[in-house]
């Protein structure tokens, strides 16, 4: 009985989550936010360096601060 109630719980997040990605799809990107948006589909900067990671977040958080998201 109790692995029923774990997985009927399991289940019930998973179809929270995937309601919300699918709600969260239909929103479209704000026009303020539009070129930032497109910006960060296009980096490449984390895929340029093999072996490591070049991307910073503490730079990506203050260009967001400057782009005033």
């Amino acid at each position: 009985m109790q692995f029923l109630i774990v997985v009927g719980f399991i289940a019930a997040l998973i179809t929270l989550y995937m309601g919300a990605m699918y709600l969260n799809s239909k929103v479209a990107v704000p026009e303020s936010c539009k070129q930032a948006y497109l910006e960060a589909q296009t980096c490449e900067s984390c895929a340029s360096k093999s072996g490591r990671a070049s991307c910073n977040f503490n730079d990506t958080l203050e260009f967001m601060k400057e782009v005033k998201l």
